[in-house]
């Protein structure tokens, strides 16, 4: 799923006129886990007529877990606790914007099932990240 998410969101930010490109690193073996960006940024995007860079998490339907990790931290599966992802204020501070994008499949009454967009932005506020979801239309 999480390709598919990924692909999807690519798509979408080519369709708003980005350049794109693929930060999430394929899944490792031997550490058995992928490596984002700054741990929290599978793509990223840039435009012309736009300051700073986009960084999206791309995932399936349910995002509050990543909402959680990269707010409050995280136990890994060998017991190791981290706190909150450090990185992304710096990120926000330079200017840039990141967003967690959710993509699941929706089927109505009497309609054919289509892809949804679930966004959550992370600005800064006060100096503190604070998350906002908006509504997309795709």
């Amino acid at each position: 799923m999480a390709t598919l998410s990924l692909q999807r969101s690519r798509q979408l930010l080519r369709e708003q006129g980005y350049a794109t490109w693929i930060v999430e690193k394929p899944f490792n073996p031997y550490t058995k886990r992928r490596e984002d960006l700054f741990n929290c940024i599978d793509l990223v995007g840039i435009r012309a007529d736009m300051p700073g860079v986009i960084g999206i998490q791309a995932c399936g339907e349910d995002c509050q877990g990543h909402i959680q990790k990269i707010l409050e931290g995280f136990v890994d599966p060998k017991g190791g606790s981290h706190g909150p992802n450090p990185h992304l204020l710096i990120w926000l501070k330079a200017g840039n914007r990141f967003f967690i994008w959710a993509w699941r499949k929706r089927k109505h009454e009497g309609t054919k099932a289509t892809w949804q967009l679930r966004e959550v932005e992370f600005l800064l506020e006060n100096g503190t990240i604070v998350r906002h979801e908006n509504e997309v239309k795709v």
